[in-house]
């Protein structure tokens, strides 16, 4: 899952909600908040703040006329938050990685390899390697052990994978580079 900061964890909650909700976010935001105050104050300016100069058909006909706008520019907006909404959650990703691990095949998802190794265990992997043989340690090992583990746990806030992964054991391995089949740690977590 992508690393946000609090402020882009309460965007992705929020917009989760909002975006079912398009066309209420167009009215709103397009034709309330942005057509409304534009067509209002470009009356006020063409009649120069000047009652007498003030009709009605020109107030009505600029109001529709921005309603319709603004609803358009509104549109425009959502898709706007919307693709930055998709680029920072990875919600279908992780739903079609459920459904490769439910099928018994191995998910690759950022630095993780995730296998269903039967119908109680999960084994996660690092499929990244961050060390040489010759710098195998208990230091480099367990940072390695707690990055993915922190790798793991930002996938878990994803409720469908949270929701899939508690009915399951989960096997924290982490493997050099050596392409040995021995895990150099081996953790139920």
């Amino acid at each position: 899952m992508k690393e946000l900061s609090v402020k882009g964890e309460r965007f992705a909650i929020r917009w989760k909600e909002q975006r079912t909700k398009k066309w209420q976010y167009a009215f709103i935001h397009g034709s309330i908040y942005w057509g409304l105050p534009v067509a209002f104050t470009l009356f006020l300016i063409d009649s120069r703040f000047q009652v007498e100069n003030m009709q009605l058909t020109k107030f009505l006909t600029g109001i529709l006329l921005f309603v319709i706008g603004g609803f358009f520019f509104g549109l425009n907006q959502f898709r706007k938050i919307d693709d930055v909404y998709l680029s920072v959650s990875d919600d279908d990703d992780i739903e079609n990685g459920i459904l490769i691990l439910k099928s018994g095949k191995a998910w690759n998802y950022e630095n993780l390899q995730i296998n269903k190794i039967n119908d109680k265990s999960l084994v996660v992997k690092n499929e990244l390697f961050w060390f040489e043989d010759s710098d195998v340690s208990v230091e480099t090992l367990n940072k390695c052990f707690n990055m993915v583990m922190s790798d793991f746990q930002r996938l878990k806030k994803n409720l469908a994978f949270k929701g899939f992964s508690d009915n399951f054991e989960i096997r924290l391995q982490i493997f050099d580079n050596s392409g040995k089949k021995k895990p150099l740690i081996d953790r139920i977590i």
